[in-house]
């Protein structure tokens, strides 16, 4: 492993990749849940897979067997982070979809999060806009 930094700096996060056992399960997840405006794809002889622009990330679900991927085993160490205007709304959201949190809303530093289990394990983070108030 070349331990020589790289000459310039990374130009920013481009992609973010969830490989998924079930890409159209995942992805009415994150669409239902989290209202994200995944649009099926499909090209270059694979399976379907979901993706949208996320911010100035491009967010996409792949199923695990195109990229040729052993299934997750684990506690997941990538964790999803998304932001919701209003928590006391986002529970009620959840609650109409019959989705408990695994635990309820708690402070950290300058947010209010939650934390969710995505249908392959992933633990998925919600919080409050940070404020540094």
């Amino acid at each position: 492993m070349n331990t020589n930094p790289p000459s310039a700096p990374s130009a920013g996060l481009g992609v973010v990749l969830l490989l998924a056992s079930d890409a159209d399960r995942t992805a009415q997840f994150y669409r239902g849940v989290l209202n994200l405006p995944l649009q099926a794809e499909r090209h270059d002889g694979r399976h379907t897979h979901y993706a949208c622009p996320l911010g100035s990330v491009y967010f996409t679900i792949q199923p695990r067997v195109d990229l040729q991927e052993p299934p997750a085993t684990g506690y997941d160490s990538l964790q999803l982070c998304f932001t919701v205007p209003a928590m006391e709304a986002f529970v009620k959201h959840l609650a109409q979809l019959g989705i408990t949190p695994l635990h309820a809303p708690r402070p950290f530093e300058h947010t209010i999060f939650l934390t969710l289990t995505d249908p392959d394990g992933r633990h998925v983070r919600v919080m409050t806009p940070w404020s540094e108030g």
